[in-house]
């Protein structure tokens, strides 16, 4: 092998290996996720503006329509949840664990607020559900990465399968929320 190939190779290898480690994340439990949290709510995401601050950095807000608030307070059904990254004319910003949103879907997210009384999602994806519905179940389900049944198109399935993943109804997430909250 000649040193060109073996440098390009090797930084491959190394690109890849920090990659693995950004998207390494310690799975928190719901129960973790309740206490942590200053507030856990469920909504239908009605809008998303990404913005920049006056330093450059790309911003998201997350407008939700209030289904429930499962912990905290709120005076109004209308609920903004705000974010790193985004993608703002021709730049992108996030991170691989950052949460993914899509105008029109159901999510249960849990978020702390900032000093400028911001909402953000707790524990980067971990503190963000879809809500769906389970046509083999006939119920209303829940999931992140490390809870409930991982998405049939999901690459990993295998290794999500293997690690014990069960299926988690949105009533069941909210039974144990609320366990956790008394």
């Amino acid at each position: 092998m000649n040193g060109k190939k073996f440098i390009s190779l090797f930084s491959t290898y190394l690109a890849l290996l920090m990659l693995g480690q950004t998207a390494q994340q310690v799975p928190m439990s719901i129960e973790s996720l309740t206490t942590k949290a200053d507030a856990v709510v469920h909504g239908k995401v009605t809008s998303i503006t990404c913005k920049s601050d006056a330093t450059g950095r790309i911003f998201s807000v997350i407008s939700l329509n209030l289904i429930e608030i499962i912990k905290g307070q709120r005076k109004s059904m209308n609920f903004e949840l705000v974010h790193g990254g985004g993608i703002l004319g021709s730049k992108r910003s996030g991170s691989l664990v950052d949460p993914k949103f899509k105008v029109g879907e159901e999510i249960v997210v849990f978020v702390v607020y900032n000093s400028r009384g911001e909402a953000i999602p707790l524990a980067q994806n971990q503190g963000r559900f879809e809500v769906f519905r389970s046509q083999g179940l006939n119920a209303v389900m829940v999931r992140n990465p490390f809870h409930g049944s991982p998405q049939l198109n999901d690459p990993s399935i295998v290794i999500k399968r293997a690690s014990g993943r069960y299926p988690l109804t949105l009533n069941e997430l909210k039974r144990r929320i609320r366990r956790v909250n008394k």
